[in-house]
């Protein structure tokens, strides 16, 4: 269970996809904090979900809540490979002198031309896949919750193992909850009236 302020982890997220799922025997791996080393197959399944979780986060991102990155480079010639900056770019979305105003600038496949000298770059990017069930989730904590993330995997799972029924069901269910958390929320209003 990940509690307000604790960042999210693959253990979290594949407990519950496992009882989702219906294999409750993974929760007993050593994988999952457990007491019994996984079997082959229980290894596989695992590599498996971990995969799976990776792909998860990286939808989410991309497609639906991006993780912003800010970070000041500095260029001679205006040209800053996207190799330059500290996370993977997705999309830029503004860049800005020191005085904070936005500069015009021009992308590329593999660069960004702008002005030369200082500025300030404002990114989304693409989270790091991780290699580890302790490893922390690169996700938007106040909208990503354990169960999207675990409606995600699921859905990824069965996709992989060409149950494509259930996957396209438990995907429909994601689609859903994503839709839901970027509607935003109306007051309701109920007009006073009177009872007869």
């Amino acid at each position: 269970m990940v509690l307000k302020g604790e960042m999210m982890k693959p253990l979290d997220v594949v407990k519950l996809v496992s009882l989702y799922i219906g294999q409750r025997d993974l929760l007993s791996t050593t994988t999952l904090g457990g007491n019994t080393a996984p079997t082959p197959d229980q290894a596989q399944t695992l590599d498996e979900l971990l995969s799976c979780v990776n792909d998860v986060v990286e939808t989410l991102a991309v497609m639906y809540f991006p993780l912003k990155q800010e970070e000041t480079l500095v260029s001679n010639n205006g040209i800053v490979n996207f190799s330059s900056f500290s996370k993977t770019v997705c999309e830029i979305e503004s860049v800005k002198d020191q005085n904070g105003f936005n500069v015009d600038y021009e992308v590329f496949p593999t660069y960004l031309k702008t002005l030369s000298g200082s500025l300030n770059y404002i990114y989304n990017y693409i989270p790091n896949k991780v290699s580890s069930y302790s490893a922390n989730l690169d996700v938007q904590l106040d909208k990503v919750s354990l169960r999207l993330m675990a409606l995600g995997v699921v859905s990824r799972f069965y996709l992989i193992k060409g149950m494509f029924n259930e996957s396209k069901a438990w995907n429909d269910v994601f689609l859903r909850t994503v839709l839901a958390l970027q509607t935003p929320k109306r007051n309701q209003v109920i007009k006073k009236r009177r009872w007869v």
